[in-house]
């Protein structure tokens, strides 16, 4: 069974290797969904995104986290969902990237932010305090893309604004 899967792999991934069309421009009135997971906390994201103009994107972002971290006598967690306007801008025409199916970026944008603790943190330390709190919050994200057909892309990018560290998937419509 374990020789058939590195078949498979090697298989899907010389295909991917050696389909050199171009996929990575992001251009005017280009859509983009994308979902993806915390790579370092469990959480899950999703953004949208709609080209404005060739490398400018503009669409919305939207993220959810439920990390949990036990000490003794203590289990810290916490919910905290993030949504808002998020901007990209593609790099590959400004940084004269040669490969195509790579699409670097940066994202930016203001996130209403809601997250909050369960009642046992807050009784552990003999606190009375309200256990859900909502504010702004910055994203600021940098990342890329390989895209590996004219409609999917894998993605993995790093910063604030949900978990620090996310991957997932990109389909373009």
């Amino acid at each position: 069974m374990k020789k058939i899967f590195f078949i498979a792999l090697l298989a899907f991934t010389a295909m991917i290797c050696f389909h050199s069309t171009s996929f990575a421009q992001f251009s005017k009135g280009d859509k983009r969904i994308a979902i993806g997971v915390g790579l370092f906390s469990l959480g899950a994201n999703a953004n949208v995104e709609y080209g404005i103009m060739d490398d400018l994107g503009v669409g919305l972002y939207a993220s959810y986290e439920r990390p949990s971290l036990g000490y003794i006598g203590v289990n810290y967690s916490y919910s905290d969902i993030q949504i808002g306007p998020r901007a990209t801008y593609h790099l590959n025409r400004i940084l004269n990237l040669n490969n195509e199916q790579f699409d670097l970026y940066v994202s930016g944008g203001i996130l209403l932010r809601s997250y909050g603790y369960p009642d046992s943190y807050w009784n552990a330390y003999g606190i009375n305090s309200r256990t859900r709190y909502t504010t702004a919050n910055l994203l600021a994200r940098v990342g890329g893309t390989y895209n590996f057909s004219e409609k999917m892309a894998l993605f993995a990018d790093l910063g604030s604004g949900g978990s620090w560290v996310q991957g997932g998937i990109s389909f373009k419509f």
